[in-house]
């Protein structure tokens, strides 16, 4: 593991966090999320969007620093009486912060870095990329302050206390310099504008539950450029040992538990940016060929999953609001290509590989007759058939 250049710093206990669930308790009490580690933020009754600081305080061992102060996304100037008086209530003063990590440099993460470091923690040090680092140095910090973490990436970042950390980057999530901060001691995920999102109006607490994806839904199609980037930070998520058991993002409320993997699989395989362009900007007559694509692919499906082809469509939280039931059929309203995509995979990811690709090459002949985009679908495979299918499948069809 590195070392990095980090302040030597100065007690003491253990135990589960406890169960907050009161809105009132949020806009008051730094609350702790996992052992020594704490949501420091501000709750407005009412409000949607909100940014997550969050204090952690490393405890040495011996022969090590006693304490270490680190402030996680710190937030913008305008949370910074609330964060400052939540930081006190657990280390006795914001002063006593040593280091500052931020995934990147938007100001409702960020903006107050420049102030809390000159004057209210003259010593700490600001860690974060390069590409952070280039634009966060407007906000007035000292190079000298300044603690690269990407040649930390490989092998870990060692801190005087003793404690290793592990910086994950996720490019392009949502900015080029992103980087994620994986606690393995305490297997908490500070993942940035990853996985955040919209807090309806009446949560209460900060833990996510099911109400919170069309806000993380709609936070993530907003702001991230394309699934792609999505697809490399979750692969990078899955890989590290052990696997994190808190994703906590710089917006909305925190994962933990069955949400951990549920939030993992569904950003995996969520369009955003790029992705939506063309759908979005589909007309009514491709609109139309998509459906018809659809209910070719359906009624392929049907002729081996019998009448629950078209439930697994209509029950699936993603696809249910792009289509309209007629009596024609199933009419894709919006992302036709995505909707037929993702319609595939619901029909055919758990079955065997002659059924799947049956129902597979029928979406792909079926848009490349009405001269659509070939759907982005891999076939099973079956051996040399299958790969002959899927060229000629390819074949004719007009690039995106």
């Amino acid at each position: 593991m590195g070392d990095a250049d980090l302040p030597h710093p100065p007690a003491a206990r253990a135990g589960s966090p406890p169960e907050i669930t009161l809105t009132e308790e949020l806009t008051t009490d730094a609350v702790e999320i996992a052992p020594d580690t704490y949501w420091v933020g501000r709750r407005d009754p009412g409000g949607i969007f909100f940014a997550n600081p969050y204090l952690r305080v490393f405890r040495g061992g011996e022969g090590k620093a006693e304490q270490m102060n680190m402030l996680i996304d710190p937030g913008a100037s305008s949370d910074f009486a609330v964060v400052q008086a939540k930081c006190a209530s657990v280390m006795g003063s914001i002063r006593k912060t040593h280091a500052v990590f931020i995934n990147h440099q938007d100001p409702d993460v960020g903006s107050v870095v420049g102030p809390l470091m000159a004057r209210f923690a003259p010593h700490a040090r600001l860690l974060c990329s390069e590409d952070t680092w280039r634009l966060v140095r407007f906000f007035n910090v000292p190079k000298d302050r300044y603690v690269c973490v990407d040649p930390y990436v490989k092998d870990g970042l060692r801190l005087p206390t003793g404690h290793q950390l592990a910086p994950v980057p996720s490019p392009y999530c949502h900015f080029a310099g992103a980087v994620m901060l994986y606690d393995p001691e305490t297997r908490v995920l500070f993942t940035g504008d990853l996985f955040g999102g919209l807090t309806a109006k009446d949560a209460r607490g900060l833990w996510a539950d099911e109400s919170d994806w069309p806000g993380m839904r709609a936070f993530h199609q907003l702001y991230m450029p394309a699934n792609a980037a999505l697809k490399h930070a979750v692969a990078a998520i899955r890989a590290l040992d052990p696997a994190p058991e808190i994703l906590a993002p710089q917006h909305g409320r925190l994962a933990r538990g069955a949400m951990v993997e549920e939030f993992l699989s569904r950003i995996e395989r969520l369009p955003v940016g790029v992705d939506l362009l063309a759908d979005r900007n589909a007309s009514p007559d491709e609109l139309r060929a998509w459906s018809h694509v659809l209910n070719r692919v359906i009624a392929t499906a049907r002729t081996y999953l019998g009448a629950t082809a078209e439930t697994r469509l209509v029950d699936d939280e993603d696809l249910a609001p792009l289509l309209e039931p007629t009596n024609e059929g199933l009419r894709v309203v919006r992302l036709g290509k995505w909707a037929v995509e993702r319609a595939v995979h619901l029909l055919t990811d758990a079955e065997v590989p002659a059924v799947a690709n049956a129902v597979r090459y029928e979406a792909i002949f079926a848009a490349s007759e009405l001269d659509l985009p070939s759907p982005n679908i891999e076939l099973a495979d079956e051996g040399e058939t299958a790969q002959m299918a899927a060229q000629l499948g390819s074949l004719g069809s007009p690039a995106e």
